[in-house]
């Protein structure tokens, strides 16, 4: 029988996707979609920044790594193994803040 979570364990799985999309705006735009629409997306984002372009030109390898980061991101926010709650977390960003709680079931 599963064991049920505690106010305090479901805040905080529920609010980590939220603090990720705070830190990283990018996933807001990423999560949600069909995989290949996120990397599309993520690819024209990240093509479409001018700082990332003087990057092509100055070092081309660190650009290279900064778009599989960006097609990493977005298959991590398109996976099947990310539970629907933290997609719609990533789209939803918040700050951190902190639980105000006991941890206890109820």
């Amino acid at each position: 029988m599963p064991q049920s979570k505690s106010k305090y364990q479901f805040y905080q799985e529920a609010s980590l996707s939220q603090k990720l999309a705070d830190k990283i705006p990018i996933y807001q735009q990423l999560a949600g979609s069909d995989p290949a629409i996120s990397e599309s997306i993520g690819v024209l984002l990240y093509i479409d920044n001018p700082e990332n372009m003087k990057v092509l030109s100055e070092k081309p390898l660190q650009w290279i790594v900064g778009l599989l980061n960006v097609i990493r991101q977005a298959r991590f926010a398109t996976s099947e193994k990310v539970n629907e709650i933290s997609k719609m977390g990533m789209q939803m960003p918040k700050a951190e803040d902190e639980f105000v709680g006991t941890g206890d079931t109820e």
